[in-house]
């Protein structure tokens, strides 16, 4: 107490003498009285309990305190004639309100709805984390949404939460979502935009380990009669046959054929942009037979027909010489090497 009382007498000893006091500043603004400057701490103004403040004799106008026990904490002011309350007109948003989370592999999508309240300041983004582990994924706009959260570990449960920022601050969090729990996708699931066919094993293309990949058929054929080559019979060398190359082969096929995407099989399967993605190909003779025996009529895991595939040709994107391409009949399954100019079935299909 000695040594507030010995720095309020210096502060109006100073003030007194040199008309501006400087608080954090050796040269205060000559229009204020006391200047205080600081970009790490801020003007506490008295704070009271409401009867405290009630006690103040003659309150000079422009009085204000801070009232600890009036409506959670309220600045009041005295006008010279009575008091009043200071109200924000800008300040933080409310919380947003949560929605039903999804989770696929190693993510999961927390929808939300926007506040009713932005708090007078337009709300910038919006944040979701997840418990366990506050992993955080992030959506930058005003309204309703949904926002992705990536870095999931399958098999762990989560809840999710979310708040909305403006240039005031970070709202409260939204109630928890309901627990859901990513799981690696399994031969036969719907995912990324289609319908997996096929888990990458050690050797093939694609492979890593300690990590699911594979690749996805689209749900529909994208064309029931479409020929391989899009009018001349060249070589394009687009001949890898395992599992993994039918991008490279696409990618081959598109360099040599050309022109509009729609005239040829590769072209067509590169074209379709299902689920929104746009790395689709045509598949390679071995996929083309994976997607036959897994999700196709051979139903070699009891899985039935879940790929929805006509019995067709099916054109692949193995080429086996200028003249012909491998193609799959899914009836029997049976493989073959047709002429290019033969139209038959296209189904694309991507990795993930």
């Amino acid at each position: 107490m000695k040594h507030f009382f010995t720095f309020l007498t210096v502060v109006l000893l100073t003030a007194s003498t040199y008309a501006q006091v400087g608080i954090g500043t050796t040269t205060p603004d000559a229009s204020s009285a006391l200047d205080i400057t600081s970009t790490t701490k801020g003007l506490l103004i008295p704070r009271m309990t409401n009867a405290q403040r009630q006690a103040i004799s003659n309150p000079s106008a422009g009085l204000q305190v801070f009232v600890t026990d009036f409506d959670g904490g309220r600045f009041l002011f005295y006008d010279g004639t009575e008091w009043g309350t200071l109200s924000f007109t800008e300040k933080r948003p409310d919380a947003p309100t949560i929605g039903t989370a999804t989770a696929i592999n190693s993510e999961a999508t927390v929808p939300f709805t926007a506040p009713s309240s932005d708090g007078g300041s337009a709300i910038t983004y919006y944040t979701a984390t997840s418990s366990p582990g506050d992993i955080t994924g992030t959506l930058s706009q005003a309204g309703s949404g949904s926002i992705t959260v990536t870095g999931l570990s399958n098999g762990t449960p989560y809840t999710f939460t979310v708040t909305a920022t403006n240039a005031i601050g970070t709202s409260l969090a939204s109630a928890a979502s309901s627990s859901i729990t990513p799981q690696a996708p399994q031969v036969g699931d719907f995912y990324g935009g289609g319908v997996v066919f096929h888990l990458f094993v050690e050797g093939e293309i694609g492979y890593v380990a300690g990590e699911t990949h594979g690749l996805i058929a689209a749900v529909a054929d994208q064309m029931s009669s479409i020929r391989w080559y899009r009018g001349d019979y060249v070589t394009t060398g687009a001949t890898g046959t395992v599992v993994g190359t039918g991008a490279t082969n696409t990618d081959a096929i598109i360099a040599v054929q050309g022109g509009e995407f729609t005239y040829y099989a590769a072209g067509f399967a590169r074209a379709y942009t299902g689920g929104g993605y746009t790395d689709w190909f045509l598949p390679s003779k071995d996929a083309l037979n994976k997607m036959y025996e897994n999700i196709g009529q051979g139903n070699v895991l009891g899985l039935g027909n879940v790929g929805n595939f006509s019995p067709n040709y099916y054109w692949s994107s193995t080429e086996n010489d200028n003249f012909n391409a491998w193609l799959q009949y899914f009836v029997d399954g049976g493989q073959g090497s047709f002429n290019k100019g033969f139209t038959n079935s296209v189904r694309a299909v991507r990795a993930f």
